[in-house]
């Protein structure tokens, strides 16, 4: 089972004093109690209804420490989506690695992918649904995400297939098929079901796909 990418509920204690943290600790600490609890609320609740005032109930942190940090709740938003692609695209990206062959990179990269979501619904719930609904920086970080995405599904399509026009498109197509077909059980939060779903996906969109390079 993949880890748990956030731990919103574990306590940070910010010791006071020149005995204490650093400042830079703090903030960074604080930073990171933020972008939990606002992935947390927004997948609770949905990103319109994720007011400032309820991130900083779940996060336990002051409305000043907030805007000194943030500039405002699409800010925070765009944060907390970033640190988790971060850690989807560096997961993912190891996963394509460590394997030989195009096809089982391809297919060990989705499995982890959809193992992801499953060990951190709220994060999955907020980068695939929640991000839509959050602003036009969101979906621009989205979209820098899903072409970070397609470019691994490009370096496996070129090693089959050595055509990068159509490895660029059918990359892009591809990953933008994935992301289609999770939204709805994602958004239904039916996580648990996703890794029943790598087998489907592979048969008909990802196999074709390598077929042609054969």
């Amino acid at each position: 089972m993949v880890a748990r990418m956030s731990n919103r509920r574990q306590a940070v204690r910010l010791a006071p004093g020149p005995q204490g943290l650093a400042r830079s600790e703090v903030e960074r600490a604080q930073r990171e109690r933020l972008t939990a609890a606002m992935a947390h609320v927004s997948s609770a609740v949905g990103y319109e209804e994720a007011t400032v005032e309820r991130v900083l109930a779940e996060a336990g942190v002051s409305r000043r420490t907030f805007y000194e940090l943030f500039d405002d709740r699409e800010d925070c938003f765009v944060a907390a989506y970033d640190e988790a692609m971060r850690r989807v695209i560096r997961a993912v990206t190891d996963a394509y690695l460590d394997c030989d062959t195009p096809a089982r990179r391809l297919e060990h990269a989705l499995e982890t992918l959809l193992e992801l979501w499953v060990a951190d619904p709220d994060a999955a719930r907020m980068c695939v649904v929640e991000v839509f609904a959050a602003g036009p920086r969101a979906r621009e970080r989205r979209a820098e995400a899903m072409d970070r995405l397609a470019r691994l599904a490009q370096h496996a399509l070129g090693e089959l297939r050595g055509d990068d026009r159509l490895d660029r498109l059918s990359a892009q197509a591809l990953v933008g098929a994935v992301h289609e077909l999770i939204f709805p059980p994602i958004d239904r939060r039916d996580t648990a079901s996703l890794p029943g779903m790598a087998g489907d996906i592979m048969a008909t969109h990802m196999a074709p796909l390598v077929a042609v390079g054969r």
